[in-house]
């Protein structure tokens, strides 16, 4: 593993804060991919930011801005334009799945960097993830493991592949991911209400791991 030069945003305690109402259950982080480097003058006096999300009823990012301006315009508009990539499980109140708007407190750290390329395969509800899994054991693709589910009752299914810094998800996780061989998967992974197979891509330069 290498000590990455570049700085990475990372989420301080993970907190959520409703703007709009409040939900039985929180949306949680999926999916994201890496946010651009810091400026070393601002990253080295570690600053505190927070970022306002809007989250659809499905979990996807509708939009999102900074709470207060870091004075750096042309990073705020590249990071913006990554968090709007991210995906979180949706929000509940009862039974029905409700768009919010969240505050997501973040901070600027140095870290080992662990970039992997991934394939991920979201599924709403555990039934949906085990027929996906079972294919997998049978030989079937991942990219067309989609088109082989049945449609009715299962949820939804939703494919995301690319570079992904995975020293934001849990440790638990980032070791299942990291002990992937090339093409390898996981077994379903429940992450808020979904359940998650990611899948770590071949033929990929893969650093920091």
């Amino acid at each position: 593993m290498r000590t990455s030069v570049a700085v990475v945003l990372m989420f301080a305690g993970c907190t959520f804060f409703s703007e709009t109402q409040n939900p039985d259950t929180l949306p949680e982080l999926v999916f994201r991919t890496s946010l651009p480097e810091v400026p070393s003058d601002w990253a080295y006096s570690q600053p505190k930011m927070e970022v306002l999300f809007e989250i659809s009823r499905t979990g996807e990012v509708l939009g999102a801005r900074f709470v207060n301006a870091t004075g750096y315009e042309l990073w705020e508009a590249k990071a913006l334009e990554e968090m709007k990539r991210w995906r979180f499980s949706p929000a509940h109140l009862g039974q029905d799945s409700v768009s919010v708007w969240v505050r997501l407190p973040i901070a600027v750290r140095f870290t080992d960097q662990k970039v992997i390329f991934l394939a991920q395969l979201i599924c709403t509800d555990r039934a949906c993830a085990d027929s996906a899994h079972q294919l997998l054991i049978l030989g079937h693709p991942f990219e067309n493991i989609v088109e082989k589910l049945p449609g009715s009752g299962l949820g939804t299914y939703e494919k995301y592949i690319g570079e992904t810094d995975i020293s934001a998800y849990p440790r638990e996780l980032q070791n299942e991911i990291k002990q992937l061989k090339e093409s390898g998967y996981t077994r379903p992974i429940r992450i808020g209400d979904s359940y998650v197979i990611f899948k770590r891509l071949a033929n990929k330069h893969i650093s920091g791991v």
